[in-house]
This record gives structure tokens, sequence and C-alpha cells, in this order.
């Protein structure tokens, strides 16, 4: 007769409890390997463009990327994890916040800049404005992709919302060509987007005297750069302050 219940292995429960901890070291691992990319990518958009409330949601996220780091050289993937998820459920928050705010001022530029590439009548003046407004719609797209994408795919939603970025920041690109060949003496054949960085800013500030430094702002973004010698990111790393996020004594305590 075969016995009802069949105790399991003493081992059994062993094997199981080291395979749930490699799985979450896995989903640890992994995690802080994507906010170290999210927290690259935003880094020049917050630095030179951010806003006080953006600002602020980016140090929290850092913060608690740190104790998740600091949870995982401790061995506590499940707590690190944890710390993981909150940080980009913050990102995701910051990334729509900066998105919105770099779809606007692509619109803005390109609104700007239309009337006076229509005018010039240059062809690659108005087939720059016309790429221009093209990554616009693209970013829009990505935009709303992302928004319907489940919610717990926090990764997953982020990842799209860089897509969005790129292409608004490259509509951007596109703005300020515009208006430079639509400027341009007539038989001028610049390439705007193969001239190196510091001469193409050197250009974009002679656009506007009253809006110089918003246009360099926003061309150092563009490509990514700071305009700082020291970033935002970096500012938060040498004065981390973890004390400020709540959880942060009871972390202490875990061995």
């Amino acid at each position: 007769m075969i016995p009802l219940f069949v105790f399991p292995y003493p081992g059994t429960a062993q094997r199981t409890k080291s395979s749930l901890s490699a799985g979450e070291q896995r989903y640890a691992e992994k995690g802080l390997k994507d906010n170290r990319y999210f927290f690259y990518f935003i880094n020049s958009s917050i630095s030179n463009l951010g806003s006080e409330e953006e600002k602020t949601l980016f140090k929290e996220a850092i913060q608690r990327d740190m104790i998740a780091q600091m949870l995982y050289m401790k061995f506590l993937f499940h707590e690190s994890f944890i710390e993981i998820k909150h940080s980009q459920r913050i990102l995701i928050d910051l990334y729509r916040k900066t998105l919105t705010r770099d779809i606007g001022i692509t619109s803005e530029l390109l609104g700007d800049f239309a009337r006076a590439s229509i005018k010039s009548q240059k062809y690659r003046s108005q087939h720059y404005l016309k790429l221009g407004y093209r990554d616009l719609a693209e970013a829009k797209i990505f935009f709303k992709m992302s928004d319907h994408y489940r919610e717990t795919l926090y990764s997953m939603r982020l990842y799209k919302y860089v897509e969005a970025i790129k292409k608004a920041k490259h509509g951007k690109r596109y703005a300020f060509y515009t208006k430079l060949e639509a400027n341009a003496d007539p038989y001028s054949r610049t390439e705007w987007g193969y001239l190196p960085f510091d001469d193409l800013k050197k250009n974009i500030g002679a656009l506007s005297e009253e809006k110089k430094d918003y246009f360099t702002r926003i061309h150092y973004d563009n490509y990514y750069r700071t305009i700082e010698s020291k970033s935002f990111y970096d500012m938060i790393w040498e004065n981390p302050r973890l004390e400020e996020v709540p959880e942060y004594p009871d972390y202490l305590k875990l061995h």
C-alpha cells in the first residue's frame, strides 16, 4: 500500500532554498545592471535641464539603488531586489516627466523655426523640419506604447521610454539644423550633422542672444553631455545621505 504522505528527503528543502536564493541573485544582478544604464541615460537631461522636482526624484532613485547595491554585497538578494524595484518605480515617474518636457521642447523649437524654414524656401531646411516632426511623432508613439505595458514591467517600460527620449533628442537636433540652414548663406553647403560638437555649439548659441544659454544646454543634452564639470549623479554619489531613506536604518540591522 502506497502511503498517503511521503516526507521529502532532508536535502530537498535545502536545495529548494538554494535555488530560490540563486534566482533572487540573478534578478537582483540584472536589475542593478539595468539601473546603471537608466541612470547613465537620464543623467544629462536632469543635470542640464531638470527641475527641482525631477532632481528630487533622481536623488531618491540613486539613493535606493545604492542601498540595493549594499544589500547585494551582503548577500541579501531579496531585500536588494525590493529596493531595485522601488528605485525603478521612481525612475518611471522621472522618465515620464523628462519625456513630457523633451517632447514639449522639441515641439516648441520646431514650431518656432518652421516659419524661417518655409520663408527661406530652402529644400534642405524644410527637409530637416520634416525629419524633426517625424522624430517628434515617433517619440509620442513610443511614449504611449510604454504607458500601455503592464504596470509592473518596470524595466521594459523604462527601456521603451529610453527609445522615446532618443527620438525627442533627435527631433531637437533637426530643429536646430532647420534654423541654421534657413539662416545660412545661399551658397553654403555645410553639413550641420557632421560639424564637430564645439563648432555646432557656437552656431547654435548665435541663433539667439536671449536664449543662448538655454539653447546651449539643449545642445549638450542632445549629445548626452553635461554642461557643468560635475553631473548631478556624481554630486549625489559624493554625498549620498542615505539616512534620508526611511528604510535605511532597518537595513543596517540585517546581516
